[in-house]
């Protein structure tokens, strides 16, 4: 098997990673900037490496891969998509929001070889560094194959399967819409609460629970810049629905007597419906 990957960061490294140990004598390609193929973590997730600038070579590295991953932020892969799509056998990606990418490849004569991807999988920093083969083993891999060709989504799919990931098939619409709340609204939530708390100077309290709950807080720019602008709108109203929920909370509390009868429902409402 001969694989591209372009963006060899968290996701792109561990897919390279991940790929090395199903397929011992795939031929893995990586394409990133300089500083990226430099780094010694990077050496040992390819066989070969192409300077992002230099688009004779990738288009060549796309064209002679059985698949090709783009593994970059948003806004980049909707910037690569339609030359990466020209000659890309089978496409795919691990772009955190979909619609934004799907369009960007609605229009190519070769949209049926693009197959738009979504590992469910990461940490709170990327890079080279921190990838890993298992990254992806037991996640679920979010697939949008509404215009896909058949035999395209069937190769992917089953190279998911063979990474220890299990895909699932969405609309792209409703993938912005879920991830909104289970992802995008997540972070900036995680980071509110880590911004308030370190602010007032609460951190000498912090346990487990705090832990958990900021896990994610924070993120690189680059990418979360680029995910807030392609789904604002689903992120906004996902904002406005846990809005809702915490304003009766507070309003509850804040009465005179306190009123925790708000507070106990939305507990308990959670309790059951994680509990299904």
């Amino acid at each position: 098997m001969n694989v591209t990957v372009i963006g060899l960061g968290l996701l792109g490294g561990s897919f390279a990673l991940g790929l090395r140990e199903i397929e011992p004598n795939a031929r893995i390609t990586a394409v990133d900037i300089s500083e990226v193929l430099e780094r010694p973590a990077a050496r040992g997730a390819a066989d070969e490496f192409i300077r992002a600038g230099d688009a004779a070579a990738v288009d060549a590295a796309v064209a002679a891969a059985d698949l090709t991953l783009l593994a970059a932020p948003v806004r980049r892969i909707v910037a690569l998509m339609p030359r990466v799509l020209a000659n890309a056998r089978v496409l795919t990606d691990c772009g955190s929001t979909k619609r934004a990418i799907v369009a960007a490849a609605a229009h190519s004569p070769r949209r049926g070889r693009f197959v738009p991807g979504h590992p469910m999988a990461g940490a709170p920093a990327g890079g080279i560094e921190l990838a890993r083969p298992d990254l992806f083993r037991g996640r679920r891999w979010l697939l949008c194959p509404e215009a896909s060709d058949l035999d395209a989504v069937t190769f992917v799919e089953d190279l998911v399967r063979r990474l220890g990931a299990e895909p699932f098939r969405i609309d792209a619409s409703v993938h912005d819409r879920a991830v909104a709340l289970t992802s995008h609204a997540t972070q900036l939530v995680a980071s509110a609460l880590a911004a308030v708390a370190l602010e007032s100077g609460a951190q000498m309290t912090a346990g487990p629970a705090f832990e958990g709950a900021t896990r994610v807080a924070g993120g690189p720019p680059e990418m979360w810049g680029d995910i807030l602008s392609t789904n604002a709108t689903e992120i906004a109203h996902a904002l406005a629905a846990l809005g809702r929920e915490i304003e009766l909370v507070r309003a509850g509390l804040q009465a005179d007597p306190p009123d925790v009868a708000p507070a106990l429902k939305l507990l308990a409402r959670a309790r059951t419906l994680r509990h299904r």
